[in-house]
């Protein structure tokens, strides 16, 4: 099924490009002032910090694309920003420009920063920027620099035709990574909507056959058999469920994944619906002895919503229950409430004596393909596609669900969701 993490990939590259453009732009800014006053002015020391301190700068251009652990990267990074930074500054002493005209040309620091690094990396630069720039300031007072020439003698419009040039290019570089970043993503999209409804046509095509083998299955059991050739036909129905079961998750998963899937808005008895969901896995509850327990408020629950969706969720969570119960009981409750908003709605919970959850999955439990472990998965099968579709389900009717559990002792499942509703004794 679809995954996320193709997209933030395409996010990542993006970005990583952006950052060498980046770098690529600041060292040719301080080549083409540098060779200016080299060739032009005859101030070759300036010449020679400006391309000097501008050379570890190239250095990020392969760094960014390295596998070094990213803290790894930010710190040399830094490293190398405050190495240029310092060089600059003493290129700006020896040019004698004042404080208030060389923060001018520091600003590019944080903004470049803030855009490829991020926005705290931006305000650290921003006071190291300001930091240079009341240095410069206090040079001037202190004298602990001596200019190489006056602030007159500077050319002033060479300043601001590269501050014009860098601007312009600075914008190109971001709104080229963000047409990147889109185009990627939106096919990253595409991509997973095809592959949902390549798997939704998939399943649809599998259930027919499958579908003409149940019943075939239950024509050979109506004939005389053996003990041994109807624990056969037994176990086939079993597959076949079981088949079944996972066809109509990918199926649920694959409509809602594609939004093709739509709320009904009806009149609907909470409590009808949680029976009738209860009913369905009472069966495979007595088999295991497990008590199925039903806590609900005398009388009718009336509500307006998608009793159907309501009962596919219930359904879901009462199965789970069964299934990783093996002794003890399983009980489901389900009451009206008041929501945070002073909205009205429906409580539903479903606790279990069961095998629980590590703490350690709980927080992507309502993830596709989340299991808790590989034994649980050998050993109790499942699509692992269940509690996703929950989760869509609720989402889809504006409302929540949550778990708590502890491993060894059992889960508590609930959902709730904004709902009118109304108790008839």
């Amino acid at each position: 099924m679809a995954s996320p993490t193709s997209a933030y990939q395409a996010a990542g590259s993006s970005r990583h490009r952006q950052l060498s453009e980046l770098a690529c732009l600041l060292v040719a800014g301080h080549f083409a002032v540098a060779g200016y006053y080299g060739l032009f002015i005859g101030q070759w020391a300036i010449a020679a910090v400006l391309a000097l301190s501008a050379l570890p700068v190239l250095g990020l251009v392969p760094l960014v694309r390295s596998t070094h652990p990213p803290s790894r990267i930010r710190g040399i990074t830094y490293v190398v920003l405050l190495i240029n930074l310092l060089g600059f500054d003493l290129a700006l002493m020896w040019m004698g420009l004042s404080a208030s005209v060389a923060v001018w040309a520091l600003i590019w620091w944080p903004i470049c920063g803030a855009q490829s690094m991020g926005f705290k990396d931006g305000l650290m630069l921003m006071g190291l920027c300001l930091a240079s720039a009341l240095l410069i300031g206090l040079n001037q007072s202190q004298a602990w620099v001596s200019p190489h020439m006056l602030h007159e003698q500077n050319p002033v419009w060479l300043m601001q035709l590269i501050c014009l040039v860098v601007g312009v290019s600075f914008g190109l570089i971001v709104r080229r990574a963000q047409g990147r970043i889109r185009i990627r993503i939106e096919a990253v999209k595409q991509s997973s909507l095809d592959r949902s409804q390549l798997f939704a046509q998939i399943s649809h095509e599998v259930r027919n056959p499958l579908n003409g083998m149940m019943g075939f299955a239950q024509l050979l059991n109506t004939t005389p058999l053996t003990p041994q050739q109807k624990g056969y036909v037994q176990q086939i129905h079993r597959c076949g469920d079981m088949l079944t079961q996972l066809i109509n998750d990918v199926l649920d998963f694959s409509r809602l994944e594609t939004h093709s899937s739509h709320l009904v808005c009806e009149p609907f008895d909470l409590i009808l619906v949680a029976n009738e969901a209860a009913d369905m896995v009472s069966s495979i509850a007595d088999q295991k002895g497990v008590a199925l327990i039903r806590d609900f408020p005398c009388g009718d629950l009336a509500a307006v919503g998608d009793a159907l969706r309501v009962k596919q969720v219930l359904l879901n969570l009462l199965a789970n229950a069964v299934k990783f119960t093996a002794t003890g009981e399983v009980t489901v409750r389900c009451r009206a409430l008041q929501l945070g908003d002073g909205q009205a709605g429906l409580h539903v919970e479903v606790q279990d004596s069961g095998i629980g959850i590590p703490e350690d999955v709980m927080g992507h439990l309502f993830q596709p393909f989340s299991k808790a472990s590989d034994k649980t998965m050998r050993q109790y099968g499942g699509s692992g596609l269940g509690l996703a579709i929950c989760k869509r389900l609720v989402d889809m009717m504006k409302g929540q669900i949550g778990v708590s559990s502890q491993l060894g002792q059992g889960s508590l499942f609930w959902f709730e969701m904004p709902a009118q509703t109304s108790i008839k004794a």
